[in-house]
């Protein structure tokens, strides 16, 4: 008897392939990808568990699962990240929004700004966080640098496809270059990963995300060094600046920023609890 494949046995048996090769959250990441390669919502699958697969639809399966597998990170996979209220295209060329994240857009959206105030997000990558902003704010200004080339072009990409390519000035660049400001905001997540603990990361992170975004040189504070310095320089009286950062790099972010002049320099806490976003005032 030839046995038929359905929705129910291979949700089962992709569970537990995925299980044995180390994911996360194999019973969810199986429901993901089988969901996006018959184009229907996940919940619909459980109310249909007997339903037949044919081959075709195997066949556009099984490479999803496959690079699961391999602990490709499911955005990736997916091509797409929500992030904020929004989703947002993602390769390998930019680092994956993160829900971590949101907590620099919640401090920003805090702020009292001017009615127009101008904003540019350092390291915008997929462009997650001017693009949240911009969805907040219509009212502010924004500008977005982006040194990698090929994430530049996903930036300009997810801008255009979510309506704000006419509300940022993108530039290609490192940091302020070719930018003069002021600026009275300055948000960025930039790479802050010591390149000594690249082993410790998880496959999904180590092996498929860009180094470029990922890791920094001296302890992983170069780049936050840069931009604590060269910000006030780009900044308006009583501006503000504020950096997502690593969870036990804290204490050495709160110290730049004060060396560089600001004030009211504070640090808040990730959804796991964990310092993640320092900032500071301009005096």
């Amino acid at each position: 008897m030839v046995s038929i494949e359905t929705i129910g046995t291979v949700l089962r048996s992709s569970e537990a392939w995925l299980a044995r090769r180390g994911v996360d959250q194999p019973r969810v990441d199986a429901g993901q990808l089988l969901a996006a390669a018959l184009g229907m919502e996940r919940l619909q699958l459980y109310l249909q568990t007997d339903r037949p697969l044919n081959e075709t639809e195997l066949a556009k399966f099984r490479p999803l699962l496959a690079a699961r597998g391999q602990r490709q990170p499911m955005a990736q996979i997916l091509e797409k990240k929500g992030f904020w209220t929004l989703d947002f295209k993602v390769n390998q060329h930019v680092l994956t929004p993160r829900a971590d994240t949101e907590t620099l857009v919640e401090w920003a959206l805090e702020l009292q700004l001017p009615t127009r105030a101008s904003v540019i997000d350092l390291c915008t990558g997929s462009a997650c966080i001017v693009a949240a902003l911009a969805s907040e704010r219509p009212e502010w200004q924004f500008a977005a640098t982006e040194i990698s080339p090929q994430a530049f072009q996903l930036a300009k990409s997810n801008l255009s496809e979510l309506g704000y390519i006419d509300r940022v000035q993108l530039s290609q660049g490192d940091l302020f270059t070719h930018l003069e400001g002021p600026y009275d905001l300055v948000v960025a997540n930039p790479p802050y990963i010591d390149p000594s603990e690249a082993e410790t990361l998880d496959p999904e992170v180590s092996k498929y995300e860009p180094k470029i975004a990922l890791f920094a040189e001296e302890q992983g504070l170069e780049v936050i060094r840069r931009i604590a310095a060269e910000s006030p320089a780009k900044s308006s009286a009583g501006a503000w600046l504020l950096m997502e950062h690593g969870h036990r790099q804290g204490a050495a972010v709160r110290d730049l920023l004060e060396r560089s002049g600001y004030q009211e320099v504070s640090t808040r806490k990730d959804l796991g609890h964990r310092e993640r976003v320092t900032g500071g005032r301009r005096p």
